[in-house]
This record gives C-alpha cells, sequence and structure tokens, in this order.
C-alpha cells in the first residue's frame, strides 16, 4: 500500500470515528470507557 492510499484510508477512518461519536451516543460511551481502561492498565506499567 503506498503512502497515498495509506492516508486517504487514515483520513476516511478518523472522520467515520468522529461522526460516530458525535450522533451515536452509545457508541462514544464504549469507546470513552475503553480509552480509560487502556490509560489505566498502561499507567501502572
Amino acid at each position: 500500500m503506498d503512502n497515498r492510499k495509506y492516508l486517504k484510508l487514515c483520513g476516511v477512518l478518523g472522520i467515520l470515528t468522529v461522526l460516530s461519536i458525535l450522533f451515536i451516543p452509545g457508541f462514544s460511551d464504549a469507546l470513552e470507557t475503553g480509552m480509560l481502561v487502556f490509560l489505566m492498565v498502561n499507567a501502572r506499567a
């Protein structure tokens, strides 16, 4: 995969993530919980 396709893929995934956080309340809560768990687990190390 060349750089141009990779950047387009990352951009599309980023936009989809932001839109889903804004418009799907359950998804944003699940994402926030997952991020907090990840940070708590890695803070111990």
